[in-house]
C-alpha cells in the first residue's frame, strides 16, 4: 500500500468500470453545475444594473439559485446513494481481498475528488460557454435591448465551486458513514439479500388520505387570489406528505388487493409483476413519490409561466386601459380644469395626434365598513376598503347611460364586500352622524383607469356614483386628509408601434409642466418595460427550473429502472428455468414497468387537476383571468410532458430488457 499512485489509479479504474452508473451521475452533476453558474451569473451581472426592468430578472435569478441548489443536493445525494448501493458487493470483495476500511475510504476519497473535478471543470466551462446565449435569450423574452460582450463571473465560479464542493463532501461523508457501519460479509451478499413482505400500515394510509384531502380541499375552497398565494405553500406541503404516505403505505395496500383478486393475480404476466413489486415496494415507494412530485413541479412551473406570457398583452391592457393618463390634483389646482384638458390635447396633437380622449373627476378615500356605516376612521373590527366617487354627469358621459339621481341616491358597485346594505351612512367615526345615502341600483360597470402596480389583486373596494360635484365635495370634506380629488385625462395615442407611442408620450410630457404643480401621469408604454421584464423573467425561470426538475425526474427514473433490472435479473432467469417462455417473461416485464412507470404520471396529473382552481386564482394576481387559456396551457404542457415521459420510458425499458437478458 506504499505506492502513492495506487489509490488514484484504482479510483479511476472503478469509475470507468462502473460507467453505466457514473456516466449519468456525472452528466447530471455537470449540467446542474452549469445551470447553477448561469443563474449566479445572471443574479450578479452588473451590466444589467442600468437596464430598466432588469431588477426583476436579477431577483428571479436569485430565487432560481436557491431552488437550483436544493435540486442539486437532491440529484447528487440520490444518485450517489444508488451508485453506492450497486457497488456494495464490490466494496465487500475489496475488504475480503485485504483492503482495510481505511484503504477503501481513501479510494472513495479519490473517487469523490475525480468526480468533483470533472463536474466543476465541465460544469463551469459549460456555464461560461452558454451564459451569454442564455442572457441574450432572457433579454429577448423580456424585450430588453441586447447587451453584447463576453463576461465571466468570478463570483459565480467561486459560489458554484463552493456549493458543489460542499455537496461532494456531503456524499463522501455519507459513503464513509455507511462503510464504517457495514460488515464485509453483509456487503458481499447484499445483492442476494431478500426482502420481507411489507405490512400494510393503515395508519400511514389514513394520514396520507387526510393530508392529500386537506391539500385538495384548500385548493378547491380558496376563492380569493391573495388567499390562494398565502395558502398555496401550505397546500403543497400537505400534498407532498400525502403523496409520500400513500406511495409508501397505500401502494402496498393496493398490491395486496390485486393479489387477493384471483382472476387478476393468477395470470402469468400479473403474477410475477405484482409479487415482485410487493416485496420491493418499501424501497420503490420513495422513488415513485419523488418522480410524482418532480413531475408535478415541471407541469406547474411551465404551464403557469407559459400562460402568463401568452396572456401578457391582455393583462397589460387590463392594468393600463389607455396609452396615457394625465392627472391633475384638484386640491392643489381646483379651478380651470378644462383649460388643462385643452392644453393636454394640444400637446398630443403636436406630438403626433391621438385617436381617443376623455376626461372625468374622481375622488377617493380610505374608509372602514361596518354594517351600514362607512367611517373614515379605521377600527380593527371593520372591513377596510377604498371608496371611489364620481359624479352622475361624468358617469353618464363615459358610459353612455342617462343617469339622474336624487340628492340622497347613489349607484354602487361593491367589490368583495359581501352583502352590501341598501342604505348606508358615510361618517367620520362609527356611531356619529354623517351623510345618509340609499343605493338606487347596483352596477357592474365602473370607470377604468390605469395603475402602475404590477401585481394587482381583487381587493375590497366600493365605487359610488353620486348626484353632483357638491355631493362629492361634501364626502371629501368629512376628512380630506384621507383621500384625494383628481381630474384625469385619458388618451389613446395615434402611434402604431410601441416605440412610436413611447416617443409620443415623452414629447407630450415635455410640453406639459409636471411635478410640484400637482400634475402627474400614468403611461402604458413607460410601465410596459417593467411588465415585460417581469413576465419574461417568469417564463425564463419557469422554463429553466422545468428543465432542472425534468433532469432530476429522468435521472431518478433511469436509476430506478437500472436497479429494478439488476434485482429482477436472477428472478426472471429462474422463471425461465422452471418453464416460463420468453414471451411470457417479456409480458411480465412490461406489465411491471408500466405499472411502476406510469403510476407517478397519473398521480401528477391528478395533482394538477386538483390544484387548478387555486392556480387559476393565483394567476389573477397577474391579471390573467382567462381560465380557458390557462386550462389549454396546462393541458398542452401535460401532453408534451407525457410524450417526453413516454420517450424516457422507451429508453429505460430497453436498458431494463438488456440487463434482464431478454
Amino acid at each position: 500500500m506504499g505506492n502513492r499512485g495506487f489509490f488514484p489509479r484504482l479510483a479511476l479504474v472503478n469509475l470507468a468500470r462502473n460507467g453505466r452508473y457514473y456516466g449519468p451521475y456525472l452528466l447530471s452533476c455537470t449540467v446542474t453545475a452549469a445551470m447553477y453558474y448561469i443563474l449566479r451569473f445572471l443574479a450578479c451581472n452588473q451590466g444589467l444594473d442600468n437596464v430598466r426592468g432588469a431588477m426583476y430578472l436579477k431577483s428571479l435569478a436569485g430565487v432560481g439559485c436557491f431552488v437550483a441548489a436544493i435540486l442539486s443536493a437532491v440529484i447528487l445525494l440520490y444518485a450517489n446513494s444508488f451508485v453506492m448501493k450497486r457497488r456494495q458487493r464490490e466494496l465487500g470483495l475489496y475488504n475480503i481481498l485485504g483492503l482495510e476500511k481505511r484503504h477503501i475510504a481513501r479510494m472513495c476519497l479519490w473517487e469523490m475528488l475525480l468526480c468533483a473535478a470533472v463536474t466543476l471543470a465541465g460544469g463551469i466551462l459549460l456555464g461560461i460557454l452558454f451564459s451569454k446565449a442564455v442572457v441574450l435569450l432572457l433579454l429577448k423574452l423580456a424585450r430588453i435591448p441586447a447587451q453584447f460582450g463576453m463576461e465571466i463571473s468570478p463570483q459565480g465560479i467561486w459560489e458554484t465551486a463552493l456549493l458543489f464542493g460542499f455537496l461532494f463532501l456531503l456524499t463522501l461523508g455519507q459513503n464513509l458513514w455507511r462503510l464504517s457501519r457495514a460488515k464485509p460479509v453483509e456487503l458481499l451478499h447484499s445483492a442476494s439479500a431478500g426482502e420481507r413482505e411489507p405490512r400494510t400500515k393503515w395508519l400511514l394510509v389514513l394520514l396520507g388520505l387526510l393530508a392529500l384531502g386537506g391539500g385538495y380541499g384548500i385548493a378547491a375552497a380558496t376563492k380569493h387570489p391573495v388567499e390562494a398565494m398565502v395558502l398555496f405553500f401550505g397546500a403543497v406541503i400537505l400534498v407532498i406528505i400525502g403523496t409520500y404516505c400513500l406511495f409508501t403505505a397505500g401502494s402496498v395496500a393496493v398490491l395486496k388487493r390485486l393479489r387477493a383478486n384471483r382472476k387478476f393475480y393468477y395470470q402469468t404476466r400479473h403474477f410475477t409483476a405484482v409479487s415482485g413489486l410487493l416485496y420491493r415496494m418499501k424501497q420503490n415507494a420513495v422513488g415513485l413519490a419523488s418522480i410524482c412530485i418532480l413531475s408535478t413541479m415541471v407541469l406547474v412551473t411551465v404551464s403557469t409561466t407559459i400562460a402568463m406570457n401568452i396572456g401578457l398583452e391582455d393583462s397589460l391592457n387590463k392594468m393600463f386601459p389607455y396609452d396615457l393618463e394625465l392627472i391633475q390634483d384638484l386640491e392643489r389646482q381646483p379651478e380651470d380644469t378644462m383649460a388643462y384638458l385643452t392644453q393636454a390635447e394640444e400637446a398630443a396633437r403636436a406630438a403626433g395626434g391621438f385617436t381617443e380622449s376623455r376626461y372625468y373627476s374622481r375622488c377617493w378615500l380610505f374608509c372602514g365598513l361596518r354594517g351600514n356605516e362607512i367611517a373614515l376612521n379605521l377600527d380593527q373590527d371593520c372591513v377596510r376598503t377604498e371608496v371611489e366617487v364620481v359624479t352622475a354627469e361624468d358617469y353618464s358621459r363615459l358610459t353612455g347611460r342617462d343617469v339622474e339621481l336624487a340628492p340622497d341616491e347613489v349607484l354602487a358597485c361593491p367589490r368583495n364586500l359581501g352583502d352590501f346594505p341598501e342604505a348606508f351612512t358615510i361618517t367620520t367615526r362609527f356611531g356619529q352622524e354623517g351623510l345618509p345615502f340609499r343605493v338606487r341600483e347596483t352596477v357592474t360597470e365602473t370607470i377604468r383607469h390605469g395603475s402602475a402596480t404590477l401585481l394587482m389583486a381583487e381587493e375590497a373596494g366600493l365605487f359610488l356614483v353620486v348626484p353632483d360635484r357638491e355631493t362629492a365635495e361634501k364626502i371629501m370634506d368629512l376628512d380630506a386628509r384621507r383621500g384625494a380629488s383628481q381630474f384625469r385625462v385619458q388618451m389613446n395615442l395615434a402611434g402604431e408601434t410601441y416605440q412610436e407611442k413611447l416617443d409620443q408620450t415623452q414629447a407630450i410630457l415635455a410640453r406639459l409642466s409636471r411635478g410640484e404643480d400637482g400634475i402627474d401621469f400614468v403611461s402604458k408604454q413607460e410601465n410596459a418595460q417593467d411588465f415585460y421584464a417581469m413576465y419574461g423573467g417568469f417564463l425564463f425561470l419557469g422554463s429553466f427550473l422545468g428543465v432542472l426538475f425534468l433532469l432530476a425526474t429522468v435521472l431518478i427514473i433511469y436509476y430506478k429502472q437500472i436497479s429494478e433490472g439488476y434485482e429482477d435479473q436472477r428472478r426472471y432467469q429462474l422463471m425461465r428455468q422452471v418453464g416460463m417462455s420468453r414471451r411470457e417473461v417479456r409480458a411480465s416485464i412490461h406489465s411491471q414497468i408500466l405499472l411502476v412507470f406510469f403510476l407517478p404520471l397519473l398521480a401528477a396529473g391528478l395533482h394538477i387537476l386538483a390544484a387548478f382552481p387555486m392556480l387559476s386564482k393565483m394567476m389573477e394576481l397577474f391579471n390573467l383571468y382567462d381560465t380557458t387559456l390557462f386550462a389549454a396551457c396546462s393541458a398542452g404542457t401535460l401532453l408534451v410532458f407525457c410524450l417526453i415521459y413516454a420517450l424516457v420510458y422507451g429508453l429505460t425499458a430497453h436498458a431494463y430488457d438488456r440487463i434482464v437478458g431478454n
